[in-house]
């Protein structure tokens, strides 16, 4: 630490203590009137009052003595001098210069806001005085926080400058070093379990230990703290209830970058269950508790066991308006390491809901909750309704967090109030985007939809969207509460314009223009039923050199068609997370077919299903798999389902790394022609992902970023060949699956979601095309 040159502290109490008892030759004599000199930063009416002298009062060398105590206990002075100018009492002060100026330097770890927000809880703040003594104890207390954190070679350096009119101007220059390696954890008195089991579930690892998205072997207080908590919990879940952690010691080695970790312990023996017993007042039936209890006589203790226990005792007394039951569990250790285990409840009064009150949804209206809230006001508490009532509103997909507290209305032993807490996020998004892949090109157009459209919860959107190969416009309105049941209603109108012409698929062009009306019927919580009924029609334009499927269709079936389309959905959707899921699943099943006195005769049947799974308990590392699967065919007077109804395979949202529809079936053409076969999709789609989701080191806020790695497998297939085709095969051959793996990452930044995917093709044949790279870029507000 670096000090400039200043005055030195000088009391001079005894000098002027003597000066006083010279003048006043010991005999108390009157004061006619103070004075202060020296004052610039304390205001004279204070200084006055921490005197204490009145004009006329005696004084004495006892009262001079107080003073001039007082006024060095305010901190501002540096020097006091006290004598008598005729008959007026002087003291000539020297005050400590201010703080001008205040700068934190160099650290990284450490927020400066924090940093700042602790310094003027110490009184190191710019317009404070400076006081000297001060600066050691923050370099003290800086230097104990970077040992927290591991960094042993932290330096903290403070050099303190003069500056104009009385001021001083302070760095504090920070070296945060490098963070200390664990090169060993010892875990010394263990006999039942070696250290490899025991150390199996750390944050904290040998440094031999690589993980590139870790820092597990950087040494840290609190998680070795935290790690021997994890410790003694894997005894306690394991029965051994006399186990104690005696010592911990941590070394460092001579240059402060490895350090030794010894945990010593002493085991004791497993205990058994010998008894289980239930005790206090029982508002409910007595086997509906025991349900509850799965430990049995002679299982071995398990801490974890007895707190699913517990909460599983008070979820079922919750479930029957006991909202705070208080449940404990008494252990009574026996001579022959068993345990009598007797289980305490206080159920407490039937607690009743008075008011359901809405924070956080600052655009969402409250009806728009409530209608989601299966715990109504007035009625019973119940435990599964109030977390209905949560999971429900989380699935609407506007809010990135959900909160619902209980809070006990004063003066009252049976009444509550559940207080709903969400975060709303960002529930509409501009898909209009610029995309890129290598094979379809650029990607434009725009697109804007509002799954909260104006705070009502009813969704709107419109869509305009261009590529080299489609046009495409719609507009859709649904109200998820066209009734009171949660029956809901959607129109959407659309055209579409689709012109293939490269090399993946084949070169024609459809128009398709329509209207559609759905109404969808709740069956669960999850589980909604949807029919729907669109009036289309289709006219197809082949080119001048048409491949001999769609020459044949056409000259078959003719070129336009009007057709009336019916469709039942079926769906069960639980994913928590919005445009993020990260936990939950999703499934649907969907059959639409044109119906009867439509121009075409045909059908499809869709499944889609999708789950995430919570790794370690964390909603930052998650698997993801999704699966597609789809069946379509003609029926009556139409052998074959129409070509421009095929599934494709291949790209985004299929099987990254390959071409977009560039998979399956290919097409055929006269040996006359120059054309070359490509894409005709199939009437058969299997696709599936499985993806690793793990959070990125260097991000904070994992809601609005997400990065992957996948494995995308699938292809389409027919069971339907034209009697024209010369290069169709029937059937599904499982050899011809395609697979691929790759790296994705996605960012809903303010401006844009942004998307980019980077693929390899793990199994393309000669004549596949693969597709290393494609990116997206979107709006969300």
């Amino acid at each position: 630490m670096i000090l400039p040159a200043c005055r030195e502290v000088d009391v001079k109490i005894v000098p002027a203590v003597f000066l006083v008892l010279i003048s006043m030759q010991s005999i108390a004599k009157t004061v006619e009137d103070v004075r202060v000199d020296g004052l610039v930063q304390m205001p004279s009416a204070r200084a006055f009052d921490v005197i204490g002298f009145d004009e006329g009062k005696s004084y004495d060398s006892d009262k001079v003595y107080q003073a001039i105590n007082s006024l060095f206990n305010t901190g501002y002075f540096s020097d006091i001098d006290v004598y008598e100018e005729n008959s007026i009492l002087v003291f000539d002060v020297v005050e400590r210069p201010s703080i001008g100026n205040l700068l934190i330097e160099g650290n990284d770890l450490i927020n400066t806001e924090d940093l700042e927000r602790g310094l003027k809880l110490s009184g190191l703040e710019v317009g404070e005085i400076y006081k000297p003594e001060t600066l050691n104890q923050i370099a003290q207390e800086l230097q104990r926080q970077y040992y927290a954190l591991g960094r042993y070679s932290a330096k903290i350096d403070i050099v303190v400058e003069d500056m104009p009119r009385n001021r001083t101007g302070i760095t504090i220059n920070i070296d945060e070093g490098e963070t200390a390696k664990i090169v060993h954890i010892n875990i010394v008195g263990n006999k039942d379990f070696d250290d490899e089991v025991l150390t199996e579930d750390f944050e904290s690892r040998e440094t031999g230990y690589w993980n590139p998205f870790s820092s597990a072997d950087e040494y840290a207080k609190g998680k070795i703290e935290g790690d021997i908590n994890t410790l003694k919990s894997f005894y306690l879940d394991k029965g051994y209830l006399d186990f104690s952690v005696v010592s911990s010691q941590v070394s460092l080695s001579a240059d402060k970058r490895d350090v030794y970790i010894v945990i010593n312990v002493e085991e004791g023996a497993p205990y058994y269950v010998n008894d289980l017993s239930l005790s206090g007042s029982l508002p409910i039936p007595e086997d509906n508790v025991w349900k509850q209890i799965t430990h049995k006589k002679g299982d071995v203790f398990s801490r974890s066991e007895v707190t699913r226990i517990i909460e599983g005792i008070s979820t079922e007394l919750g479930n029957n308006g006991y909202l705070f039951t208080n449940v404990n569990v008494i252990p009574e250790k026996l001579e022959n390491h068993t345990v009598n285990l007797s289980y305490q409840i206080t159920p407490g009064p039937k607690v009743y809901v008075r008011r359901i009150t809405f924070s956080g949804n600052s655009e969402t209206k409250d009806e728009v909750l409530r209608r989601e809230m299966t715990q109504f006001e007035g009625a019973l508490a119940v435990h599964s309704k109030i977390q209905s009532s949560k999971r429900r509103i989380e699935r609407l997909g506007f809010f990135g967090s959900v909160n619902l507290q209980t809070r006990p209305v004063p003066g009252t032993t049976d009444q509550v109030d559940i207080d709903v807490v969400v975060q709303e996020q960002p529930s509409g998004s501009i898909q209009a985007s610029i995309g890129f892949s290598d094979d379809d090109g650029l990607i434009y157009g725009f697109g804007i939809s509002k799954s909260n459209f104006m705070g009502t919860g009813n969704r709107l959107a419109f869509n305009a969207s261009q590529s080299d190969d489609y046009t495409s416009y719609s507009i859709s309105y649904n109200n998820p509460y066209f009734t009171v049941d949660g029956v809901s209603r959607g129109v959407r109108f659309y055209y579409q314009v689709s012109d293939y012409d490269d090399d993946d698929i084949e070169d024609y062009q459809i128009d398709k223009k329509g209207v559609e009306l759905s109404y969808g019927y709740p069956l669960s919580d999850t589980q909604n039923l949807t029919f729907a009924l669109a009036v289309q029609e289709t006219q197809i334009d082949i080119s001048d050199d048409p491949s001999n499927e769609t020459e044949f269709f056409t000259n078959t079936y003719g070129d336009n068609f009007d057709d009336l389309i019916a469709s039942v959905t079926w769906s069960d959707n639980d994913l928590i997370g919005g445009i993020l899921p990260t936990n939950g699943y999703s499934t649907s099943v969907n059959l639409r077919a044109s119906t009867p006195g439509s121009d075409q005769q045909y059908y499809k049947i869709g499944l889609t299903s999708e789950k995430y799974w919570n790794i370690n308990n964390s909603s930052l590392w998650l698997f993801h798999a999704k699966a597609r699967f789809g069946y379509g065919n003609g029926y009556s007077d139409s052998e074959y389902l129409p070509f421009y109804e095929n599934y494709y395979a291949g790209g985004v949202g299929s099987v990254r790394g390959y071409g977009s529809s560039s998979l399956g079936p290919q097409n055929s053409y006269d040996s006359s022609s120059d054309e070359e076969s490509s894409a005709m999709g199939g009437n058969i789609l299997m696709v599936g992902t499985a993806e690793i989701i793990f959070p990125l080191p260097m991000v904070d806020d994992h809601k609005s970023v997400r990065t992957a790695l996948f494995l995308d497998g699938g292809n389409v297939f027919t069971d339907t060949c034209y009697s024209v085709s010369t290069n169709c095969t029937e059937g599904v051959e499982t050899s011809e699956f395609r697979y691929s793996i790759g790296l994705s990452w996605t960012w809903i930044t303010p401006i844009a979601p942004l998307s980019f995917n980077i693929a390899k093709a793990l199994n393309p044949d000669d004549d596949d095309d693969t597709d290393f790279f494609q990116f997206r870029l979107g709006t969300s507000f």
